[in-house]
């Protein structure tokens, strides 16, 4: 029998996996991690990207359209700096 999907905020996921784009070597190797896996939602350390750069090579690498891309507040020293990050 097959697990009951995973609903968040109305989107339905197939994948319970959650995984991260931290600690690859290049983002080629992250993006194909994230094919391999079958992950539906991965999230990004907003310490690890530059949301002003159209051409993002972290977030270009992503397919929105396949799956949900999860924000992250991971480095920040304490909940201010997580709030002023987010």
């Amino acid at each position: 029998m097959a697990p009951d999907p995973l609903i968040i905020a109305g989107r339905e996921f197939s994948s319970r996996l959650f995984l991260g784009t931290g600690k690859f070597p290049s983002v080629a190797s992250m993006k194909a991690a994230v094919e391999a896996s079958g992950a539906e939602i991965v999230t990004v350390a907003l310490r690890r990207v530059d949301l002003d750069a159209p051409e993002e090579p972290l977030l270009k690498a992503l397919d929105p359209k396949k799956g949900l891309i999860l924000p992250n507040t991971s480095g920040a020293q304490d909940a201010g700096e997580a709030v002023r990050l987010a």
